[in-house]
């Protein structure tokens, strides 16, 4: 249950914090006051997306807390499984800046967007005019009445979700295999062309930098050679070489060898002698190795243009065209044996799309068999709701298999005695869609694990005694669960344990919205301003709220 809110700097409230009570908690306030603004917030810290343009004018940062109290079993686990204390309250922070970074934190500890959206999956449902949408939408009703069933209705797509990918999976072996005989046939000429190509060209792994290296060094042959026979006629080709001048110095200090830091320097200078005549061979056989040779240069080059044509086919390095040769092979090889691979296969998809059928005409039967039950429900519901005679009915279509089972379900709908069934899209006013969504929020109490729920004007477009019958029902709801409910309509707001009233004012050039808790005169007062609609209410209008009041 929600137990808190506050709110800061989001659209026209600066700084506002809100209470709310177990029941029926019901939101006043006059149209355009900012009543929206409390849905936008509570919609924000339970993770919708962050929307910029919700932060208040001339300001940085907006931030909204949700404190909730006695949340269900399965939300503590999902804190405890992401080590998060809990202890009896649930604190949600969420903060949006004007560069559009946003920072949660639960209990504390920061999380991101998608585990928030994990934990508040089942804390709050949101019922509103614009839920209509997601009723008429056809796409929805299979998933309704698969939530109306339950449990029983949620293994059986776990087993068909199962088999289903089975069934792909076989499938997939199948394709691999190549399928039918003449498919297969293709198939194994394609491998056969594709490995033949990789091992004629004889790859190596490692040949192309090889190959890259030598046709660079070829192309700087001239270069090379000029710069080695620079280097060594400094070394070694000359009266004033390196080499002759370390072979005198070294000798020169052979008659001092007595003396240790002298036999130190003519070790170093031996060794210097010997490390640049190491040198200077070295560069000598790479001299004489070095030639130009466009032939070579020719064939390097028509190489790298053959790797290059395999790599464009298959793969990005040759160590990737190897590993496809390899692969290719393995795969002509079971294409070789696959006739008996093949009939075991078609057993097991056979085996498994029988399985698959039966388990999708079980939970065909499961559907409609609580469909009826279902059907009854909402005609109870809607009767309650001042649309006796209403006719709705849970259409099935078989279609194709899928992770769903194969049922098309639509839901049809005729409001009067003798009128023709259609979708509800095509038959359903704004008044009777509104009652539709509460009757099955109504039957959907005991199928979740939701705690509140924040009707936003679902009673728009209904009145007189219709409105007193939707009153009832959202006062029969909150028994059972947190009801935020805003409303306009008199006879709704009397059924109301807790009231709220949002204002607006403008003051200093500055509109600023606000919400507080209101009792005694100050409810029966603003009750009576919705039967009045004049600032200053009558004395009539008093008397009226108060007696609503009173038959709650």
């Amino acid at each position: 249950m929600l137990s808190s809110l506050f709110i800061s700097n989001l659209a026209l409230i600066k700084n506002c914090e809100i209470d709310f009570k177990n029941g029926f908690n019901v939101i006043l306030g006059q149209s355009g006051a900012g009543k929206s603004i409390l849905i936008d917030a509570l919609s924000f810290v339970l993770g919708a997306k962050a929307d910029k343009t919700l932060i208040r004018t001339n300001e940085n940062l907006m931030r909204v807390d949700a404190i909730f109290s006695d949340v269900d079993d399965s939300i503590v686990k999902i804190l405890s499984d992401l080590e998060i204390d809990y202890d009896g309250e649930l604190i949600i922070s969420r903060t949006l800046n004007a560069d559009g970074k946003s920072t949660i934190r639960v209990n504390g500890y920061v999380v991101v967007l998608k585990t928030l959206k994990e934990i508040t999956e089942n804390l709050m449902d949101f019922c509103g005019q614009h839920d209509n949408v997601g009723l008429i939408n056809v796409n929805n009703h299979l998933s309704l009445l698969d939530k109306f069933i339950g449990k029983d209705a949620n293994e059986l797509l776990n087993k068909i979700e199962e088999k289903y990918d089975e069934l792909n999976e076989i499938n997939k072996e199948i394709k691999n295999l190549g399928g039918d005989d003449s498919e297969r046939a293709r198939l194994k000429e394609i491998l056969q062309f594709q490995l033949n190509e990789i091992e004629d060209a004889n790859l190596t792994d490692g040949e192309e930098e090889e190959l890259n290296e030598r046709f660079s060094f070829i192309s700087s042959a001239e270069n090379i050679v000029e710069r080695i026979e620079e280097a060594l006629n400094k070394l070694d080709q000359n009266s004033e070489s390196v080499i002759n001048g370390l072979y005198d110095a070294k000798n020169s200090l052979n008659q001092l060898l007595e003396f240790q830091e002298i036999a130190d320097c003519q070790e170093r200078l031996t060794n210097a002698y010997y490390e640049i005549k190491d040198i200077t061979d070295t560069l000598e056989n790479i001299l004489k190795s070095t030639d130009f040779d466009p032939k070579e240069l020719e064939r390097i080059d028509a190489r790298l243009d053959s790797i290059k044509n395999l790599k464009r086919k298959y793969g990005k390095t040759i160590k990737d065209i190897l590993e496809f040769a390899s692969d290719a092979k393995q795969r002509l090889d079971n294409l070789e044996n696959s006739e008996f691979t093949l009939v075991n296969l078609n057993s097991k998809k056979e085996k498994c799309y029988n399985e698959l059928k039966l388990l999708c005409q079980n939970l065909s039967d499961l559907r409609k068999k609580f469909a009826i039950t279902l059907e009854e429900k909402i005609k109870n519901e809607l009767s309650d709701l001042q649309m006796k005679g209403t006719n709705f009915q849970v259409h099935f279509e078989k279609g194709e298999i899928t992770k769903k089972g194969f049922d098309n379900v639509k839901f049809v709908f005729s409001a009067n005695v003798g009128q023709e069934m259609k979708d509800l899209s095509k038959t359903a006013s704004g008044g009777e869609l509104s009652r539709l969504l509460l009757a099955f929020k109504s039957i959907m109490l005991d199928k979740e694990n939701i705690s509140t729920v924040v009707f936003d004007e679902i009673d728009s477009g209904i009145s007189g005694q219709t409105a007193g019958k939707v009153a009832n029902k959202l006062n029969k709801i909150s028994d059972y669960i947190q009801v935020i409910c805003i409303t306009h309509t008199p006879v709704v707001a009397s059924k109301g344990d807790s009231y709220i009233l949002v204002t607006k004012e403008t003051k200093d050039k500055e509109t600023i919205s606000s919400a507080k808790t209101i009792v005694g005169d100050e409810v029966i007062k603003q009750i009576a301003g919705l039967i009045d609609g004049n600032e200053n209410v009558s004395e009539t209008a008093i008397v009226h709220a108060k007696k609503l009041l009173s038959e709650k």
